[in-house]
């Protein structure tokens, strides 16, 4: 979501408030382990942010874990993320807050 705009309008002696956004939907996909330190960080930033996603385990997740091998030549890396069209393979703490920033989601 960006940010609301606010408006206030005086007419006909009331105030009228309109607050405005710009809905931005991303559908964001993580790819990881259970316990694994940057699989635990990116959910936790994910949910205090209060940001939709679905996550994966590729030691749970067939499907998932076959995606992951087709990504990373045959090996199981992780974790792995997904904004819409984009693909991220092993993002680093700083890799992940870097598109966390051009995405404007904070946690």
């Amino acid at each position: 979501l960006s940010q609301p705009c606010f408006r206030v309008e005086y007419k006909n002696n009331f105030y009228k408030y309109t607050i405005e956004t710009k809905l931005k939907f991303m559908k964001i996909t993580l790819y990881g382990k259970q316990g694994h330190a940057h699989t635990v960080a990116f959910k936790n930033f994910f949910k205090m942010a209060e940001v939709v996603f679905e996550y994966k385990d590729i030691f749970k997740d067939e499907h998932a874990k076959s995606h992951t091998k087709s990504l990373y030549e045959g090996q199981l890396k992780f974790p792995t993320l997904f904004v819409d069209d984009a693909i991220y393979l092993t993002p680093s703490s700083d890799e992940f807050n870097s598109i966390m920033k051009d995405l404007k989601l904070r946690g």
